[in-house]
């Protein structure tokens, strides 16, 4: 064991001590039972999803023997608690904090994620336990990669997440949207005819991939430092100059080809649906490194986890930003993953009836996903669906309470909109009115069942 192992024994900083934290507080499901990669563990993620159970550690993959697959790390706020060092309650609180409280990476020379290194003929991505997740996806995809891109001209990285169809042992289609940063890396090589040299980090300490969810001007390692309270270690890559997480499991290396367009899709994406097949830009893989005894990660597309990554966590300090600039009587914000990140609930203590429909506009303009803006009182918790559609249930007359914002901006993908992202908005204030101030939420006080059931009663 290293100097670093043993005074981090108890911090994560890597998948590894992570997963040691979610067993402790029995967030983390050992699945003894041999599984298929193929949908059975994508099925199985998903069901503990459903139910708010636990994280999934599945150690008996069919066809890999000997290989760990890990998924649904990040998929409610419990288990991104315990990856903050939190309480759940502060996990907004910390998000928004380390957007002005980035701490710089450190680059080491020698990295656990390079005690294996394949490069040439000994490069073989079908090797790698990567499942195919839903029942029509177009093949085995890689979900919960952190891609490390780096701009051509100055040379500055970033973070994000693309996912990966699976082409062969040395090829993979990506998908870029138009407005990540990485896709302006791509133009710029493409421009000069150049490929564009690209690594994927997969299995690390979960705040780096919660960073790779922001959209931050500089490199997202610097707000995972900053989550983290100390620098992020990197290493530098076997084949180009990109420097990559030195405590990943895995890292996949090449380059993204100019000019080259294919077929990648579907894939059950974040809205629920499948997305389509798309002409998308090839990934030729150079090298796999990765450390021993690796454990693959994965997350389904089309899951709350997806969400929580994509749109929850970056986007709830943004809104509430917003959001408290019109009101300062803005008590709390919630992105719902059941949403898919197309939707948000705002708490607040109002003081005039026109008060929450400002509010709910300053919402939709705060990032073009937010489509549906729902603005409830302070009896309302925001993070249970039950109490949020009882307030529009009794606090919504929809003559009067609900407004549309025709021809907005939203996001492509959004079934609502047109292919162009065009849709129209919609907000709805469930505050109780004015002239029914005088009506109190009932709300009966919690017990512990436990302390009346005993002597066999049953429920």
């Amino acid at each position: 064991m290293t100097d670093r192992e043993k005074s981090d024994m108890n911090e994560i900083h890597d998948l590894r001590t992570f997963l040691e934290e979610l067993r402790s507080s029995g967030e983390l499901a050992e699945i003894a039972k041999e599984v298929d990669p193929v949908h059975e563990i994508g099925s199985v993620i998903a069901t503990l999803e459903q139910k708010h159970g636990p994280a999934a550690s599945f150690v008996n993959v069919k066809g890999y023997a000997g290989k760990t697959v890990v998924g649904g790390l990040l998929s409610n706020h419990r288990k991104i608690a315990i990856a903050l060092g939190c309480a759940q309650a502060e996990v907004t609180d910390r998000m928004e904090h380390v957007l002005t409280h980035p701490i710089a990476p450190v680059e080491i020379e020698k990295a656990p994620c390079q005690e294996v290194v394949l490069t040439g003929d000994q490069v073989d991505l079908t090797a790698l336990p990567i499942p195919t997740h839903a029942p029509e996806d177009g093949g085995p995809f890689i979900t919960a990669g952190v891609t490390v891109g780096r701009d051509p001209e100055n040379g500055v990285q970033n973070l994000s997440f693309q996912r990966m169809h699976i082409k062969g042992k040395n090829r993979m289609g990506i998908m870029i949207n138009e407005w990540r940063h990485m896709r302006g890396f791509l133009d710029k090589a493409e421009a000069a005819g150049k490929p564009l040299p690209v690594a994927v980090a997969i299995g690390v300490d979960p705040v780096l991939m919660i960073a790779a969810g922001c959209r931050y001007d500089g490199d997202e390692a610097e707000l995972a430092g900053g989550l983290r309270g100390k620098p992020v270690e990197t290493v530098k890559c076997v084949t180009c100059d990109i420097r990559v997480p030195a405590w990943s499991e895995y890292v996949i290396e090449g380059e993204i080809l100019p000019g080259v367009r294919e077929d990648e899709g579907p894939l059950a994406e974040f809205t629920g649906h499948y997305g389509l097949l798309w002409k998308s830009p090839v990934f030729a893989v150079k090298a796999i490194t990765h450390r021993k005894d690796a454990v693959w990660q994965t997350l389904n597309g089309g899951s709350f986890e997806h969400i929580n990554l994509g749109n929850v966590l970056p986007r709830e300090p943004l809104i509430r930003n917003f959001a408290r600039y019109v009101s300062k009587n803005v008590t709390g914000v919630h992105i719902p993953p059941y949403g898919s990140g197309f939707m948000a609930v705002v708490q607040m203590k109002k003081k005039n009836e026109g008060e929450p429909k400002n509010v709910a506009m300053a919402a939709m303009i705060s990032y073009v996903n937010i489509k549906n803006v729902v603005v409830v009182d302070t009896d309302v918790d925001i993070y249970n669906p039950a109490d949020v559609l009882w307030a529009i249930s009794n606090r919504v007359n929809p003559r009067e309470d609900i407004f549309h914002v025709p021809n907005s901006q939203g996001h492509e993908l959004d079934p609502c909109s047109d292919e162009t992202g065009v849709q129209t908005k919609m907000g709805i204030d469930a505050t109780l009115k004015a002239n029914r101030q005088k009506l109190k939420k009932a709300v009966y006080p919690t017990v512990d069942l436990g302390e009346y059931l005993k002597g066999g009663a049953t429920t």
